[in-house]
């Protein structure tokens, strides 16, 4: 005789910004210049690009698709394998640094969700970064290659673009249970995913972002120095992020919300 499963409440987590400090593609970047695979213009444009943004003449969204323009572009006719060892690098120096309270959150919660992630993060870099953070599914950025093992600089797969979708199709594949769910993100390009979950957390959001979460009613958490800031329910709580029974209390305290 057999039994069904109880499926497990799904998570699901953004990862750059969210639970890690960088952008992934960022760092690929940097270290596919440091190996010679991209030339220096590469970092000259690279190098613009984030101008523009930390002097806010761009928004969040339009530097993350000119970044991703960018790699792109310059990433055609390059060899696979020589970026699965820079993506090897990426891995080896920045796996751990993570922001506290969603390395707190996502521990807690690998205890009884089932644990995925969608980024706009290229596979290479995500194939060994997922299983080490405890992830059980993830889906990234696929870029396609030909038989030569070259990059043709066409997308294969890029669910950042629309990551509620990419939630709903992992529900219908692995029959994955909403009830109990949680989700995570930062900024807009979170929003469609945020909405198919019960327990919904903006985390240092940007400005689309904190203003939908305002309007639903989701948590808003913020990590800044020593110190993680929850608003919800028209209230400001401050734990210390240096004291890991305050880092699990705020944990509870956003997993608490409905």
């Amino acid at each position: 005789m057999t039994t069904n499963k109880i499926a497990r409440p799904l998570a699901a987590f953004d990862l750059d910004g969210t639970l890690v400090r960088e952008q992934q593609l960022v760092l690929l970047s940097k270290q596919c210049l440091e190996q010679g695979i991209f030339r220096p213009i590469f970092d000259l444009m690279f190098r613009r690009v984030r101008l523009k943004h930390r002097d806010r003449k761009i928004t969040f969204e339009e530097y993350d698709h000119e970044i991703i323009k960018l790699f792109t572009k310059r990433i055609k006719g390059k060899m696979q394998e020589d970026v699965v060892v820079a993506a090897e690098q990426v891995y080896e120096k920045h796996r751990d640094w993570l922001y506290v309270f969603t390395n707190a959150l996502l521990a807690e919660l690998r205890k009884t969700h089932e644990m995925i992630t969608i980024t706009g993060a290229m596979r290479e870099v995500v194939e060994h970064m997922a299983p080490y953070w405890g992830f059980e599914h993830f889906y990234a950025t696929e870029l396609e290659v030909n038989e030569d093992g070259r990059y043709t600089g066409i997308h294969k797969s890029l669910p950042v673009f629309d990551k509620g979708r990419a939630l709903r199709e992992h529900v219908a594949k692995f029959k994955s249970s909403l009830k109990g769910s949680v989700a995570i993100g930062d900024t807009g390009s979170d929003i469609s995913m945020l909405a198919e979950v019960e327990i919904a957390i903006a985390f240092n959001p940007n400005g689309v972002l904190h203003d939908e979460a305002q309007k639903r009613g989701w948590p808003v958490v913020i990590e800044r120095k020593d110190g993680i800031y929850v608003l919800m329910e028209h209230d400001v709580r401050r734990f210390k992020s240096s004291v890991p029974s305050d880092v699990l209390e705020a944990v509870h305290y956003v997993l608490s919300a409905k």
